[in-house]
């Protein structure tokens, strides 16, 4: 946290990308034990996100993330590699194509997203950032990609699940609860539990929700 105070005063004569992208790359080359070269490729800057994020579980984080679904990983890929910033892409060598060539929003913030990671204990991290991955895929759900809101952030807060265990967030739903997006305003949603009593009446009512598609591990 300390370290990136050094690369705020670089905002004057660079963009916010083009800091946050350097401040990257040296997170990851400065990480102990190492981790290997700075990443290149679709990957790169949800990998390098990923790191800073978990800290101390970084390395059980990234090959977890090596391990999940097709359909997870590009998802993150992309989802993560959005700025939410007006004209203002990652360098093409470290995200996807469509993200560099067609920049669109809105860019998404999961609030306690670190925290979530950090808590990783004895879960299974592919597991885990699969449930991180289903949160992206609900809120984009929620908030289609558009062109015109390339500049637009969305915050996401994850604060009902980010001290759980992967084994107490599915144990909920074992107990018929289910676990769900709800939009408060354009600019927000939250993850909640929910019964299904109460989701019957969110519906009724016409909120605005997605719900989340755990699996349960085999």
């Amino acid at each position: 946290f300390l370290r990136s105070f050094e690369y705020v005063q670089r905002i004057t004569d660079h963009t916010e990308t083009e800091v946050m992208e350097e401040y990257l790359k040296i997170r990851w080359a400065e990480h102990t034990p190492s981790v290997g070269p700075v990443p290149t490729g679709d990957s790169a800057i949800a990998k390098m996100r990923i790191l800073c994020m978990a800290q101390m579980k970084a390395e059980r984080c990234l090959q977890g993330f090596d391990e999940l679904s097709e359909d997870d990983r590009e998802l993150l890929n992309v989802e993560m590699s959005r700025t939410g910033t007006l004209c203002q892409c990652y360098s093409k060598d470290l995200v996807p194509q469509e993200v560099s060539t067609s920049p669109a929003g809105p860019a998404f913030l999961v609030y306690y997203g670190p925290a979530f990671l950090q808590n990783l204990g004895q879960d299974n991290p592919a597991l885990r950032l699969s449930i991180l991955a289903e949160v992206y895929r609900r809120a984009r759900e929620l908030w289609p990609v558009n062109v015109a809101k390339a500049a637009q952030n969305v915050i996401i807060r994850v604060d009902m699940i980010k001290s759980l265990s992967t084994a107490q967030i599915l144990d909920a739903m074992g107990k018929g609860d289910v676990w769900l997006m709800m939009k408060h305003n354009e600019s927000e949603a939250f993850i909640e539990r929910c019964s299904q009593r109460k989701l019957n009446k969110l519906i009724a009512t016409g909120h605005h929700i997605q719900i989340l598609d755990l699996i349960q591990p085999q």
